[in-house]
């Protein structure tokens, strides 16, 4: 997949994500009062002034498409108390895009996941104010976020009680918590829909929360009630399920192959049970989330490995059987045809070039060169592009009948014998000239008689 088809499908997962959290932000409006809006706005822009600010001080052209930080900062809104003061929203929702993302590399960069970044920070520097619930259909005051404050389900939990909470209440969010991460049947509807618009897969929630369900149905924290309603209380009271469908779904900090997902989705539920049981705050699925997200590229690396493999074992087996069925003799032949055919090409374009170019003066044929083919032990002088002449017997007996008819006799003052004549050819290689066309070993005595001859005249 290209880079492109990437960027476009986060883009459409964050606009899907800002209209699924559109219903949890009109419930916590009905059950907690207006002052929901108001917390939402001021990270909605303190996250779209920090993206601008950094943009200019880059250098970079700013992104309009860009909603991954709003997502995030609109998604930490959803798990804080409707009493929480701005100046917790304004400097957490800061330092989280600016560290957590922008020094990350921006958009698509960042290992962590935002949101469990966020939440993390505020619970540790300000946990009285993050962890303060308060009751549902009370006044509170729009700007100092003054109300009734009470002890929600997870915080009995927690402390060894047991939560007296309906389990219709438990679905439609109607006790002490945060603002939006207690809407169970909201929160599944929203899961549905990205189902079936494909913006999440099935593999990181289901593992997650039957991970959850397991560990709460064999380690029960509540006593004095069945397993069943102790696995109840334990995963509706508390945002597991909030967690599930929009914080371990992010596509810049997930895996992408569907076994690293999964384990990815087990890692997060045992440490999230584990940080739930033993930890020091509620919300031990964000601190579970930022472990598991560094390990998320490993996971990929390791299954992509595996499925490289079993690719790569398949193609093989699937050469192999190919091989078997085209093992035929007709490509062997077809080869040796070419074979034989190119060689016999390169001599009528050369000679067509030969005839082409002009022919050269005697001078310049001093410059030639001399080539030899080794044939049984003897030399033959031939042209380029010539055909060697395999017909050995017959040139040997016609040279045999020219030498018969001609004799050769050495005349006054000349060269003493053929044997003597050659030896002072071969001394006087240099100044003797010679062709790149085949000749006859008596034209060519005939021709060193000549020219001794004449020398010696």
């Amino acid at each position: 997949m290209s880079s492109i088809s990437k960027r476009h499908l986060n883009d459409s997962h964050y606009d899907d994500m800002m209209l699924a959290l559109l219903p949890l932000i009109v419930c916590a409006c009905v059950i907690y009062s207006s002052r929901v809006l108001l917390i939402c706005g001021t990270a909605f822009v303190t996250a779209r002034i920090v993206d601008v600010a950094m943009a200019v001080l880059r250098k970079q052209e700013i992104d309009t498409g860009d909603k991954s930080s709003t997502v995030a900062a609109l998604t930490f809104c959803m798990m804080l108390p409707v009493s929480i003061p701005l100046y917790v929203v304004v400097m957490t929702v800061a330092v989280t895009i600016l560290v957590g993302k922008h020094a990350f590399g921006g958009k698509d960069a960042y290992p962590f996941s935002l949101a469990a970044l966020a939440m993390c920070m505020a619970a540790v520097n300000w946990p009285n104010e993050v962890f303060r619930a308060v009751k549902p259909f009370t006044e509170v005051n729009f700007w100092t976020g003054a109300a009734q404050t009470a002890v929600s389900g997870a915080t009995r939990i927690k402390n060894g009680g047991l939560p007296y909470i309906s389990m219709l209440n438990l679905l439609l969010g109607n006790h002490a918590g945060a603002l939006g991460s207690s809407f169970i049947i909201i929160i599944l509807a929203v899961a549905v829909y990205l189902l079936v618009t494909r913006r999440i897969t099935w593999h990181i929630p289901v593992t997650f929360l039957a991970t959850c369900a397991v560990i709460a149905r064999v380690f029960p924290r509540i006593y004095g009630i069945s397993r069943v309603d102790s696995l109840k209380f334990e995963l509706l009271s508390s945002a597991i399920v909030f967690y599930a469908v929009f914080m371990l779904n992010e596509p810049a900090t997930t895996p992408k192959n569907p076994k690293a997902k999964i384990v990815f989705g087990v890692l997060c539920g045992v440490l999230t049970m584990l940080f739930r049981y033993y930890g020091s705050f509620e919300t031990g699925g964000c601190f579970a989330l930022l472990l598991v997200n560094a390990t998320e590229g490993f996971w990929d690396r390791l299954f992509a490995e595996d499925g490289d493999a079993t690719e790569e074992k398949h193609a093989e087996q699937e050469k192999g059987t190919s091989a078997q069925k085209t093992e035929k003799p007709q490509p062997a032949k077809k080869t040796v045809k070419k074979a034989v055919e190119k060689p016999a090409e390169r001599p009528v374009e050369k000679t067509a070039e030969k005839s082409a170019q002009p022919k050269k003066p005697a001078s310049e044929k001093k410059k030639e060169a001399h080539t030899a083919d080794k044939t049984e032990g003897k030399k033959v002088y031939r042209a380029e592009g010539e055909k060697p002449n395999t017909k050995q017997p017959k040139s040997t007996e016609k040279k045999s009948a020219q030498s018969k008819k001609e004799p050769k006799q050495p005349k006054k003052g000349g060269v003493g014998s053929t044997i003597t004549m050659i030896s002072r050819a071969e001394d006087n290689l240099d100044q003797v000239e010679f062709s790149t066309l085949s000749i006859d070993v008596n034209e060519a005595l005939k021709a060193f008689e000549e020219k001794y001859n004449k020398e010696d005249k």
